[in-house]
C-alpha cells in the first residue's frame, strides 16, 4: 500500500516536472511569440501604409502642379491668342471669352493675369470674370509678387492662402508677355487630389496641426506652404481586427487541447480510442481533400465531373434537362499583377461564396482552374430559369469587392450549354460551353452566351484560317500592303498614304482584314505581320520620300516584350527615315497600363516616330489621352465623317474636336471622307487632312505612282 502510494506520488511528481512544466513553458512562449509577432506586424504594416501615402501625395501635388502648368502653356502658346495681345475692346472681349472664362470653366483656374513685357497687369479675371483695375486689386498685386521669381509653375502662399502658381511666356520676340494663373489650394483642390490618391480627410492647415498623418508642402524653394494631413488607413488595424479573434480562439483552443492531452495522459485508458478518432478524421480530410479545391472548398474537377455525369444520367432516365455554366474571370491577370497573387487568392475565395449563395441547393458549384468555375444545375425546366441564373451571376460579380481596405473590380463572362439540346457526352458538353465562353469574352466581355452551332463552326474556320496564315508567314505569300492616299484639306494634294494589309487566300479569295487581323492578334501572329509591314512601309517611304507613311499597330505588338528596339531596328535595317514614319495607334493600348504606354510613346517620340491617335472619340476617356500621351495627330473616327448632315450636333461635335485638337498643337485627320459635302463641312470646321473613298481606295504599291501623277 505504501509502495502504491509512493508510486502515485513519484508518478505525480515526474509527471508535472517533465509533461506538465515544459507544456506550460512552451505555450507561454508561444502565447508572447504570437502577440510579439503580431504587434510588430501591425505596427509595420500601418508605418509603410502611411510612407506610401504620404508618397502618393507628394506625387499628386507634383502631378497636379504638372498638370496646371500644362494647361497654361496649351493656351499661352496658342498662335491666335498672341495676335490679341492689344488694347483693344474687341481684343478684350476675346481674351475674356478664350482665356479667363475658358481657364476658369475647363479647369478651374481662379485668378488669372495677363502681364505686357513691362511685367505690369495687362487684363486680369477672377472666377473667370474680368477685374476692371487689375492694377488696383490687392489680389492681382499678391500674385504678382508671387510669381515675380516664377520660371514655371510652383506653390507658394499668395493674400495669405496657400495656392499653385504657373507661368506661361507669350510670343517670340524680345517683348515678350506672361500669363500667370492661380488655383487657391481649397477644398475642392484637395477634394480632387484626394479622389486621385484615394485618401480620405484630405485637408490643409497653416500651421503643424496634431494630425495621425501629415505632410509638409514646400515650394521649389523651400519655403514652407503649409501642412496637408488627411486620415490615414491602417492595414495593420484592419489586420488585427481581422486575424486577432481568430488567433485568440485558436490559442484557446490549443491550451483547451492540451489540457484534454494532459487528461487522457493522466488517465491513459482511452489512448487507443483516441488515435482512433484521429486516424478517422485524417481519412475524411484526404477524401474531403482529394475531391474539393482547397482554396475555396469548393468542388474540384474531379467531383464536377463526378456530379455531372450523374445529373446527365438521371436527365436521359427521367427526359429532364441539365444546363451547364463556364464561368471565367475577366482582368483577374490585371489584379494579380497589380494587387499580387495573394489579392488574386483573395478574390478567388470571395468570387467562390458569392457563386454558391446564389444556386439552389441542387446545383453544384465548383472550381475547374485558376479564374474559372462552373455550374452543374440538374432539372432544368426551361432556358429562361438558365438564363437568370447566368444574369445574376453576371450582376453579382460586377459589383466590386473589398479587399485589403480598397475596392476591386473584375466582372466575368459565361458560356452556357443545355442538355439534351447540346448532346449528353460530359466532354462534348464542356468543349461547347468552352466555345460559348469564347464568343462571350469576344463580344466583349461581362455578357454570357449560349452555344450555336454557328459557334462550333465558327471555332473551326477560325482554327483553319489561323493555320493558313500560319503557313502564309513562312514566304509571305498572298500577303500585300496596300496603301490609301491622305490628303490635304482642299483635296488635290497627296501629303502621306496609310499601309493597310491585304491577304488574297489561295482558296477563299480576299479575305477581309478585319477578318484575319483579329486571329492574327489572338495568336500572336500580328507580330511578325505587323514587323513585316513597317518593313515594306520603310521601302515605300524610300521610294517616295516626300511622303508620309503610316502603319497601325495592334495593341498586342504594342505590348509585346522589347517592342521600341524592335521598331528602331527594323527602321534602321531597312533605311528607313523615323520621322516619315507615323505609327497609329487605338485606345486599347492605353487602357490597362496608361504609365508604361506612356514611356512607349516617349521612347519612340524621342526615336523620331511621329504618333497618331486613331478612331479618337470612341473611347470613353480620349479627352484624358491627349492631356496624358504626347501625341502628334488625332484621327477622327469615321463614325462622325459619316454622321455629317445626318446627326444633330455632328458638326458641332467635329469642330469641337478639331479645336481642342489645334489648342493643344495638333494635327487633326477625318477618317472616311465618301462625299464633297463631307469634305466641305470638314474644311469648314478646320481639320488638317482628309481620307476617304472620296479621293480613293487602298491601292497596290505598282499604282500608287500612276495616282500621284
Amino acid at each position: 500500500m505504501i509502495n502504491s502510494v509512493k508510486l502515485s506520488a513519484g508518478f505525480r511528481r515526474t509527471f508535472i516536472q517533465e509533461v506538465l512544466l515544459p507544456l506550460v513553458a512552451i505555450l507561454l512562449l508561444t502565447l508572447v511569440g504570437a502577440g510579439t509577432g503580431l504587434f510588430l506586424s501591425t505596427s509595420m504594416s500601418n508605418q509603410k501604409a502611411q510612407a506610401q501615402q504620404q508618397r502618393m501625395i507628394q506625387a499628386s501635388f507634383t502631378q497636379s502642379l504638372a498638370e496646371h502648368l500644362r494647361q497654361l502653356r496649351s493656351l499661352s502658346r496658342w498662335e491666335p491668342l498672341q495676335a490679341h495681345l492689344t488694347a483693344t475692346p474687341d481684343d478684350e472681349r476675346w481674351l475674356d471669352e478664350n482665356v479667363g472664362h475658358w481657364l476658369y470653366e475647363m479647369f478651374g483656374h481662379q485668378l488669372i493675369m495677363v502681364l505686357n513685357p513691362q511685367n505690369q497687369p495687362m487684363q486680369a479675371w477672377r472666377d473667370g470674370l474680368p477685374l476692371a483695375t487689375p492694377q488696383a486689386d490687392p489680389g492681382v498685386q499678391a500674385l504678382l509678387r508671387a510669381s515675380a521669381r516664377l520660371e514655371a509653375a510652383d506653390f507658394a502662399r499668395v493674400d495669405g492662402r496657400a495656392a499653385a502658381l504657373a507661368v506661361g511666356d507669350m510670343g517670340r520676340d524680345a517683348a515678350r508677355y506672361r500669363l500667370v494663373s492661380l488655383k487657391f489650394l481649397d477644398d475642392g483642390y484637395l477634394a480632387g487630389l484626394a479622389e486621385r490618391s484615394q485618401l480620405k480627410g484630405l485637408r490643409f492647415s497653416d500651421a503643424a496641426a496634431s494630425a495621425p498623418a501629415r505632410y509638409l508642402l514646400t515650394s521649389q524653394q523651400g519655403d514652407e506652404v503649409g501642412y496637408i494631413s488627411w486620415d490615414p488607413t491602417r492595414p495593420g488595424a484592419e489586420m488585427l481586427r481581422t486575424v486577432g479573434p481568430s488567433t485568440a480562439l485558436a490559442v484557446l483552443v490549443v491550451m483547451l487541447l492540451c489540457l484534454y492531452m494532459v487528461r487522457r495522459l493522466w488517465t491513459s485508458s482511452l489512448n487507443l480510442s483516441q488515435s482512433m478518432l484521429k486516424l478517422g478524421a485524417s481519412e475524411a480530410q484526404a477524401l474531403h481533400l482529394a475531391f474539393h479545391d482547397v482554396l475555396t472548398g469548393l468542388p474540384n474537377r474531379a467531383l464536377v465531373e463526378e456530379r455531372l455525369t450523374q445529373a446527365l444520367a438521371l436527365a436521359t432516365r427521367h427526359e429532364q434537362r441539365v444546363a451547364l455554366l463556364l464561368i471565367d474571370l475577366d482582368r483577374f491577370k490585371n489584379i494579380n499583377d497589380t494587387y499580387g497573387h495573394h489579392a488574386g487568392d483573395e478574390l478567388i475565395i470571395a468570387v467562390a461564396h458569392r457563386l454558391s449563395s446564389l444556386v439552389r441547393a441542387s446545383d453544384t458549384v465548383g472550381r475547374i482552374g485558376g479564374d474559372e468555375f462552373i455550374v452543374v444545375m440538374p432539372e432544368v425546366d426551361n432556358i429562361g430559369q438558365v438564363q437568370a441564373l447566368a444574369q445574376r451571376i453576371l450582376d453579382a460579380l460586377s459589383q466590386p469587392f473589398a479587399l485589403f481596405g480598397g475596392e476591386v473590380w473584375s466582372g466575368a463572362s459565361i458560356g452556357l450549354v443545355l442538355a439534351p439540346k447540346d448532346g449528353l457526352d460530359r466532354q462534348e458538353l464542356v468543349r461547347k460551353a468552352d466555345i460559348a465562353l469564347y464568343e462571350a469574352k469576344s463580344g466583349g466581355r461581362g455578357k454570357y452566351r449560349q452555344f450555336e452551332r454557328v459557334m462550333d463552326e465558327s471555332i473551326r474556320t477560325r482554327q483553319s484560317i489561323a493555320a493558313d496564315l500560319r503557313t502564309a508567314l513562312q514566304s509571305y505569300q498572298g500577303l500585300a500592303v496596300w496603301y490609301q492616299p491622305l490628303m490635304d484639306i482642299d483635296g488635290k494634294n497627296m501629303v502621306g498614304v496609310e499601309a493597310l494589309l491585304r491577304w488574297d487566300h489561295p482558296t477563299r479569295g480576299a479575305i477581309p482584314p478585319g477578318d484575319f487581323i483579329a486571329i492574327a492578334e489572338e495568336t500572336g501572329l500580328i507580330i511578325p505581320l505587323g514587323e513585316w509591314v513597317l518593313r515594306e512601309a520603310c521601302l515605300t517611304q524610300q521610294r517616295f520620300p516626300d511622303l508620309m507613311v503610316a502603319v497601325n499597330v495592334s495593341p498586342v505588338q504594342f505590348r509585346a516584350t522589347g517592342f521600341v528596339a524592335r521598331m528602331i531596328d527594323i527602321v534602321r535595317e531597312c533605311g528607313g527615315d523615323p520621322q516619315r514614319i507615323e505609327l497609329e495607334i487605338t485606345e486599347g493600348v492605353l487602357i490597362e497600363d496608361e504609365h508604361e504606354a506612356r514611356a512607349i510613346i516617349i521612347a519612340l517620340r524621342e526615336a523620331g516616330f511621329r504618333i497618331a491617335l486613331d478612331d479618337f472619340g470612341t473611347g470613353y476617356s480620349s479627352l484624358n489621352y491627349l492631356s496624358t500621351f504626347p501625341v502628334d495627330k488625332i484621327k477622327i473616327d469615321r463614325s462622325f465623317t459619316q454622321s455629317l448632315g445626318v446627326a444633330e450636333n455632328s458638326v458641332a461635335i467635329i469642330e469641337s474636336v478639331v479645336k481642342l485638337g489645334h489648342a493643344m498643337g495638333l494635327t487633326v485627320t477625318a477618317e472616311g471622307v465618301e462625299t464633297t459635302g463631307q469634305m466641305s463641312a470638314l474644311a469648314d470646321a478646320g481639320c488638317n487632312q482628309l481620307q476617304g473613298y472620296l479621293f480613293s481606295k487602298a491601292v497596290p504599291l505598282e499604282r500608287l505612282g500612276d495616282w500621284m501623277r
